[in-house]
């Protein structure tokens, strides 16, 4: 096996983590990061639904309760927001809050 390829994972798992506590992701548990993420890369113009959140490849074996509890949380600390203007299951990223919390 190549440790040279082992060797740049480990450095770009170094270089993921210092952007997300320079973002204010590190407090974060693994999963509300995983789906905070999936939320970002499904969004159109920073709304999505959770139907299209659970299609991420990065949180497809995440169970449904663990799901939704990270999901209240990330409601919680202000990451993700339900507003009544959204459509039944979607949410808006608060990108203004990101970097605050």
């Amino acid at each position: 096996m190549d440790q040279t390829i082992f060797a740049q994972i480990a450095q770009l798992r170094i270089l993921l983590h210092n952007m997300e506590t320079d973002l204010g992701l590190s407090t974060l548990s693994r999963n509300e990061k995983d789906i905070f993420l999936a939320f970002c890369a499904a969004s159109n113009a920073g709304t999505c639904t959770t139907e299209r959140v659970r299609a991420q490849p990065t949180v497809r074996d995440v169970s449904q309760p663990t799901f939704h509890r990270a999901l209240k949380r990330l409601i919680e600390k202000g990451f993700i927001e339900k507003s009544d203007d959204l459509p039944h299951g979607a949410y808006r990223i608060k990108g203004q809050n990101v970097q605050n919390t």
